[in-house]
């Protein structure tokens, strides 16, 4: 994992919305979406309990923010 998806991945934890997440980082709502399916593939388990209106931690996300805001400094 690169240091552009652990971004990617603490900034939809912090804002919980695709598009404010897309926004801060500068890119599309496609790409930060791209990221994560990519994440959640390479670790096999779902980061984010999303729906077309929500976006929520999952357990495992959850925790994980914790490891990686680490890593962001």
């Amino acid at each position: 994992m690169e240091l552009r998806d652990i971004e990617i991945f603490l900034t939809l934890a912090e804002e919980l919305h695709f598009g404010r997440a897309a926004e801060r980082l500068h890119v599309s709502v496609a790409a930060v979406s791209k990221a994560l399916k990519k994440q959640e593939r390479a670790i096999g388990v779902e980061l984010f309990a999303r729906d077309s209106r929500n976006v929520r931690l999952t357990p495992v996300s959850s925790s994980a923010t914790t490891c990686a805001s680490c890593i962001r400094g």
